[in-house]
């Protein structure tokens, strides 16, 4: 046999079988068949898995007129639950005699036992430096493979690396583009209706189809005791868990349900899931929920083979920053045979979760309304005396609904603005870096966008997560004498670095002295000068100088010194003024022009500014003769440690 002729030969025909199939599936078989018949075996099986666990396990498979059908279930199983996707590359093939070779080794038996086959042949594919899937050659009775099949293997092996990866690249945008259908589903339904019911029956729908579950829930808690609802999480209130909402693929249905309910301390899963919020309870097997007395559930729901399960937790809204957030209940997700709970699976459920928060709160506060409309009403048919008050005081809830809901509009399309951008630029760059003949300076450059798109996401997190934990009392700061001059150095020559060559922005920098001194926390400090800047840059017009100024002057406590940041631009109308400070508040027209914020900036700044014991002032006034306006933020911080803190 001309091995390298033949393996030239194969090689070719995968690369056709790529460029005529967009199936990844069709392609996986294709490439079974190519093999089987090359190496004239009974079976031959093309594994792919990704060794990030971004897709699941996919097989592709070929086997001879004689062969019997093997359990497709069975063998997914058995490899998913295998060290094969979590093993460093293996460059050489192995077969069933290599006991000290061979990877799968524990495994021997009960391969062949599915494939019906007494002699094996394979060999891990690897691309790029990670394993990726792996080829199984068979034969129905005892055979010595030859050096001369192994080297063949081992020859075609790169070129079905290659195809396995196409496949995941294809299996993973299709998974990402039904993620993606799924939330434009769900968010477009929860924009157009406030019905809770039809919320969560097509988000159940939609997770069971999109995931291929046996079977998804809706749980509501209902506390005894409010006030005690939201104690420590080592603590099980008593509550009721209530069964809403059901779907099941069996049926392809869902249905309400509003009968059936336990008690939670019956369900370990229920307290574990409780326990761990807002982070979900994921259990890969052996989990039959609800693991409480079937007689009090319906047959529909009842575990007759649960195994993996994943339960994410309903959040409420931050009532107290002494007490965690309120359990609202939970979105429960369950599949009848093991299943690992993938990285982005985890992140779509964790999205669904917080949109489904939402749309419970609004549904909650919408039927407060209702009741206290109503409740006025019914007062105003006793009393014409009180109708002005009442009037009044609904007049103001309504607004106060209508800012909250423009808030929360505007706040979500920057936060999709702010997540998308980068994702998709990181995508592109992913994309070009998969090209073969990339240059040095081509692919440095992707490299440099990849970093600085994970720069923007990361401190969009940490903004985040700081701003949690100022709010929450738990920010810790180190406050220490620091030179404002060494400080505002390297900010001036980022601010020059990034607007110059893209507004003409120049910085004007005046300290009233070289050794001016203050008593802050660095990080903080840097933060919150770099997020002044940034903003002074974001909204000043072309070619025009941002100033940053400090002196020391006197204040009632001793000492302080006093920090302006002022730029020349559009201004901040005397509407807006007041409410500069607020979270997730932004300027009118700012998401129309396309300025890139979230509105948690300047709340994070505030917040930072008082911690250190410091204030902030905001003027914006226009200019004489002109309509361009100078804006000016004051920071004033103490020169020295004060023994008050807030």
């Amino acid at each position: 046999m001309q091995y390298p002729a033949k393996s030239s030969q194969i090689g070719q025909q995968i690369i056709q079988a790529l460029l005529t199939s967009s199936d990844s599936s069709t392609i996986l078989f294709s490439i079974a068949g190519k093999m089987g018949e090359l190496f004239k075996v009974d079976v031959c099986i093309i594994v792919s898995g990704d060794v990030n666990l971004l897709s699941p396990v996919q097989l592709g498979w070929w086997y001879g007129e004689q062969f019997s059908v093997f359990d497709e279930q069975e063998f997914t199983q058995l490899l998913s639950q295998s060290i094969l996707l979590g093993t460093a590359p293996i460059a050489e093939p192995w077969a069933t005699a290599d006991r000290k070779t061979q990877p799968l080794v524990f495994l021997d038996e009960q391969l062949q036992a599915i494939l019906s086959v007494r002699a094996l042949l394979g060999m891990v594919t690897c691309f790029r430096g990670r394993t990726n899937g792996m080829i199984l050659l068979g034969k129905s009775q005892p055979y010595e493979w030859t050096s001369s099949e192994r080297d063949l293997l081992k020859n075609v092996a790169e070129s079905v690396a290659i195809a396995i990866s196409q496949v995941q690249l294809q299996q993973q945008a299709q998974i990402r583009s039904r993620y993606q259908t799924l939330l434009y589903h769900l968010s477009r339904k929860i924009s157009q209706s406030s019905d809770i019911d039809s919320i969560f029956q097509l988000a159940l729908t939609e997770i069971g189809k999109t995931l291929q579950l046996e079977r998804c829930l809706i749980l509501m808690l209902k506390y005894k005791d409010p006030l005690l609802s939201q104690r420590s999480r080592q603590y099980s209130p008593e509550a009721t868990v209530q069964v809403t909402h059901h779907w099941s693929a069996a049926t392809d249905n869902c249905e309400s349900i509003d009968k059936y309910s336990f008690s939670l301390k019956d369900s370990n899963f229920c307290q574990e899931a409780f326990n761990k919020a807002p982070h979900p309870l994921a259990i890969a097997e052996h989990a039959p929920f609800p693991d409480v007395d079937n007689s009090k559930l319906p047959t529909s729901v009842e575990p007759n083979h649960s195994s993996a399960l994943l339960m994410m937790p309903l959040m409420g809204n931050v009532v107290s920053e002494a007490k965690p957030v309120l359990v609202l209940g939970f979105l429960v997700l369950q599949h009848d045979r093991p299943r690992l709970w993938l990285t982005d699976e985890l992140d779509l459920i964790g999205w669904i979760g917080i949109q489904l928060s939402t749309a419970i709160i609004h549904y909650q506060t919408i039927n407060q309304v209702q009741s206290i409309v109503e409740e006025r009403t019914a007062q105003l048919k006793w009393s014409l005396d009180v109708q002005a008050k009442l009037s009044e005081k609904m007049r103001q809830q309504i607004d106060q609904l209508r800012q909250l809901n423009e808030l929360k509009d505007d706040f979500l399309s920057s936060m999709s603005h702010e997540l998308k951008t980068p994702l998709t630029s990181m995508k592109m760059a992913i994309k070009m870096l998969r090209q073969p003949e990339l240059s040095e300076a081509m692919r440095e450059k992707y490299l440099n966008i990849l970093e600085q798109e994970w720069s923007r996401e990361y401190n969009l997190i940490k903004d985040l997560l700081t701003l949690q934990k100022v709010e929450s009392g738990e920010f810790t700061s180190h406050p220490q004498q620091l030179n404002l001059e060494q400080t505002i150095a390297p900010l001036v020559s980022a601010f020059v670095e990034k607007w110059q060559p893209d507004k003409g922005l120049n910085l004007e920098t005046q300290l009233s002295e070289s050794s001016l001194n203050l008593y802050a926390d660095p990080e903080s400090l840097e933060h919150i000068l770099t997020e002044l800047l940034l903003n002074a840059g974001k909204y000043s017009d072309a070619d025009t100088t941002v100033r940053l100024s400090a002196n020391r002057q006197a204040n009632a406590n001793g000492n302080e010194v006093a920090i302006s940041i002022s730029n020349d631009g559009a201004g901040i109308s005397a509407e807006e003024l007041p409410h500069i400070f607020d979270k997730f508040r932004r300027g009118k027209g700012v998401t129309a022009r396309a300025v890139p914020g979230t509105g948690l900036g300047l709340a994070l700044v505030k917040y930072l500014v008082e911690h250190l014991n410091g204030a902030i002032e905001v003027a914006s006034e226009p200019l004489d003769n002109s309509k361009v306006f100078r804006t000016t933020f004051t920071i004033k911080l103490p020169i020295t440690a004060t023994s008050e803190r807030v």
